[in-house]
């Protein structure tokens, strides 16, 4: 019984991290896409975090209510490897070459970098 819980509240704090790491990772990639030129990568990253914050509100309920069914298995699956692939434009984006000549061109480094590590998080 106590295993149940604590795998439950588990899920739920991983399920938040992802949860919030997008919404982060919303905000950012829509600054850049507002203020500077952009490219398709910053487009595939809005989408798959404005996709994630949408899909994953349900998962904060789910473990409490069933905690066995694995309900967002497939989902995870899925955004797992969407999320890896926008880590990985992100990590060609910043850091392969000069970080403020990459796109967005102009924008500031540190939130290109803050992106990413948030991209990662998400992961």
């Amino acid at each position: 019984m106590v295993s149940s819980t604590i795998t439950r509240s588990l899920l739920i704090v991983s399920h938040f991290l992802t949860w919030a790491s997008s919404g982060i990772v919303v905000g950012i990639t829509a600054y850049f896409l507002n203020n500077f030129p952009h490219d398709q990568h910053l487009t595939f990253e809005i989408i798959i975090a404005a996709l994630t914050l949408g899909c994953w509100i349900p998962s904060f309920i789910l473990p409490i209510i069933s905690p066995k069914k694995s309900y967002f298995l497939p989902l995870n699956l899925i955004f797992s490897y969407l999320w890896l692939t926008s880590f990985i434009f992100a990590a060609q984006d910043y850091n392969e070459s000069d970080c403020a000549s990459n796109a967005p061109t102009g924008g500031s480094c540190s939130l290109k970098l803050c992106s990413e590590a948030f991209i990662f998080i998400a992961l």
